[in-house]
C-alpha cells in the first residue's frame, strides 16, 4: 500500500450521505486529536462533500485552516447554515478584531477599556440597588416576560476510536466482496488512522491484503501479490494463511528467477516444494513442468540422456498429454538406447528402443536399430535347400547352424523352389498314396490336395527303408529327405513359421 493518503472523492455520493458525513467527521476529530491534520483536513473534507449541509464538518475545517482569509470563509459558511451558530460568531469577531500596531497603543487601549469597564459597573449597581428599592421581588406573574432560558443540550457521547472504524467495516465488506480493491485499500488506511492498534481493525487490513494478494496471484502479478501479502502480515504477523502465501510467492519469484538464469536442479527443487505446499497456486504446476522439460532440453543437448529422460518423465507424468513432452522422451530413449547399442549393450539397447517405439511407434530411426538389436538377441531361423547342390543348411541369423546332404525331387517330380515356412510338424506321417510312413515330418507347401514337405528317409510296409544310400542326389517323389538322425535334429529345432527357402 502506497505511503501517500487515500482519496476519498469515491465516497462522497454514498447511499446516506448524513451517515457519512457523521463517519467522516468522528474520523477525522480522532485524527486530528493524534496530530495528523493533513489527514483530518480530508477527513472533513469528505464529510462536507458528503453532507455540504453539516456545520460542525465546516467548523472543524475552518479549526485547521491554514491562513486567516480561509478560516473566515469557513466560518461564514457555517453561520451560513446556523446564523446563530455562537462558537462560529465569536470565533468570526475574534478575527475582526483590530490588531495594535505599537506597544503605546496597545497601552492606551487597555487603559481606556479598563475605565469603560469601570464605568460600566457603577452604572450596573447604581441600577441594581434601584430595582430592589423600587420594584421589590419580582412577582409571579409577571415571570413570563422574562426570557426564556435556552435549554442545555448535553453533547453527544464521543465515540471510541473502534466504533468510529466499525463505521467503514460495511463498506469494507462490499468492497471485498466486489473486488473493488482500489477502494478496499482505502477504507482501510482510513480504518488504520483512526484506529492503528485495534485488533479488529488490523484483522479487517490483513484481509483486505490477503485477498487483494490472492487476486494478484492469479493474475499472474506475483510481485505485486508479495506487497499485498507483506503489508498484511506487518499488521498480523502470526496469520498462518497469509504466511503459506507469503512463502509460496517467494519461492514462485525464486524459481523464476533461477529458470532464467539456466539453473534447473535450484529451479526444480524450489518450484516443486512450493507446488507441495500449495498445489493449486495460481500456474504452478504449470511451471514446475516447464523447468523439468527445460531441463531435459538442455541435457538432450549435450547427449546426457539419463538426465534428459529423468527429467522428461517427471514432466510426462505431470502432464501425460503434451505432444511436446512425448517427442521429447522418445528421442531421449531412442538415442542412449543407439548408445547402448554401439557399446554392445543389447539388453539395455532393446529396452530403451521399445520404450521410444511406445511413445513414437511409428519412428523411423527406432525401429531400424530395434530390428538390429533383436536379430543379434534373437537371431531368426532359415532352413536353405539348395537343389542343385542337393545341399541343406540350417541358419541362426547369419551363422550356420546344420549344414546336410538331401534329395530332393527326381526329373518330373522336382521339389518346387521359391520361399515357404514351415506348416505343420507330425513325428511320423503317413502317405496313403506311396504307402509310407515319414518320421520327423515338417510340412512346407501343398501340390493340389498334396503337402510335400521335409522327412526323414521314409519307411516301407516291411519296415525297410527307401533311398539309404541316395542322399546327395535326386531320388524323392518332391519332399526334402534328410538322414534319420539329421531329420530329428531338424525337426527339434525348427518351429512352425521357420522360413524355408528353396532354390537352385
Amino acid at each position: 500500500m502506497s505511503k501517500e493518503k487515500p482519496g476519498l472523492q469515491r465516497f462522497w455520493n454514498a447511499d446516506d450521505p448524513g451517515q457519512q458525513a457523521q463517519a467522516w467527521l468522528e474520523a477525522g476529530r480522532i485524527v486530528a486529536r493524534q496530530g495528523d491534520a493533513d489527514e483530518a483536513r480530508r477527513l472533513f473534507r469528505a464529510a462536507v462533500k458528503a453532507n455540504p449541509g453539516c456545520a460542525e464538518a465546516w467548523l472543524q475545517l475552518a479549526s485547521l485552516a491554514q491562513n486567516r482569509r480561509e478560516c473566515e470563509a469557513l466560518l461564514r459558511r457555517v453561520l451560513a447554515l446556523e446564523p446563530d451558530h455562537v462558537q462560529a460568531r465569536a470565533e468570526l469577531a475574534r478575527l475582526r478584531t483590530p490588531a495594535l500596531s505599537s506597544d503605546a497603543s496597545r497601552t492606551a487601549y487597555v487603559q481606556r477599556m479598563r475605565r469603560w469597564t469601570l464605568a460600566l459597573l457603577v452604572v450596573a449597581a447604581a441600577l441594581f440597588l434601584l430595582v430592589l428599592l423600587v420594584w421589590g421581588p419580582v412577582d409571579s406573574s409577571l415571570a413570563w416576560l422574562l426570557p426564556t432560558p435556552t435549554p442545555f443540550v448535553a453533547p453527544t457521547p464521543t465515540l471510541t476510536p473502534a466504533e468510529v472504524a466499525a463505521q467503514f467495516e460495511p463498506q469494507l465488506q462490499a468492497a471485498l466482496a466486489s473486488g473493488s480493491w482500489e477502494r478496499a485499500l482505502e477504507l482501510v488506511a482510513i480504518m488504520l488512522s483512526v484506529d492503528p492498534t485495534g485488533e479488529t481493525v488490523q484483522r479487517w487490513a490483513l484481509a483486505a491484503h490477503r485477498q487483494y494478494g490472492q487476486t494478484l496471484v492469479e493474475a499472474g502479478q506475483m510481485g505485486e501479490a508479495l506487497v499485498q501479502f507483506e503489508q498484511g502480515l506487518a499488521l498480523v504477523p502470526d496469520d498462518a494463511e497469509a504466511q503459506l502465501w507469503r512463502q509460496v510467492t517467494q519461492m514462485y519469484l525464486g524459481g523464476q528467477e533461477a529458470l532464467k538464469a539456466g539453473d534447473w536442479p535450484t529451479a526444480i527443487q524450489v518450484l516443486t516444494e512450493a507446488h507441495q505446499l500449495m498445489p493449486d497456486y495460481a500456474d504452478l504446476s504449470a511451471v514446475v513442468v516447464e523447468a523439468y522439460r527445460r531441463q531435459g532440453q538442455a541435457a538432450i543437448e549435450v547427449e546426457d540422456w539419463t538426465t534428459a529422460i529423468k527429467s522428461l518423465t517427471e514432466a510426462h507424468a505431470r502432464r501425460p498429454g503434451d505432444p511436446d513432452l512425448v517427442d521429447l522422451l522418445s528421442t531421449a530413449y531412442r538415442e542412449r538406447g543407439i548408445a547402448w547399442q554401439e557399446q554392445g549393450e543389447l539388453q539395455q539397447a532393446r529396452a530403451d528402443l521399445e520404450s521410444a517405439l511406445v511413445f513414437v511407434p511409428d519412428d523411423q530411426k527406432a525401429k531400424v536399430h530395434y530390428d538390429e538389436v533383436m536379430y543379434i538377441l534373437f537371431p531368426p531361423k532359415r532352413i536353405e535347400i539348395d537343389i542343385s547342390r542337393q545341399r541343406f543348411y540350417a541358419w541362426l541369423g547369419d551363422r550356420l547352424i546344420y549344414e546336410f546332404p538331401t534329395s530332393t525331387g527326381l526329373p518330373g517330380r522336382d521339389t518346387a523352389s521359391g520361399h515357404y515356412e514351415v506348416l505343420d510338424k507330425i513325428p511320423m506321417a503317413y502317405s496313403s498314396i506311396w504307402r509310407l510312413q515319414m518320421p520327423y515330418w515338417l510340412g512346407i507347401y501343398y501340390v493340389g490336395g498334396v503337402e510335400n514337405g521335409i522327412h526323414a528317409l521314409p519307411i516301407r510296409p516291411d519296415g525297410s527303408v527307401m533311398w539309404g544310400g541316395l542322399l546327395g542326389q535326386k531320388a524323392s517323389y518332391g519332399c526334402v529327405i534328410l538322414s534319420t538322425q539329421a531329420a530329428r535334429l531338424i525337426y527339434e529345432w525348427a518351429d512352425i513359421g521357420t522360413p524355408v527357402d528353396i532354390h537352385y
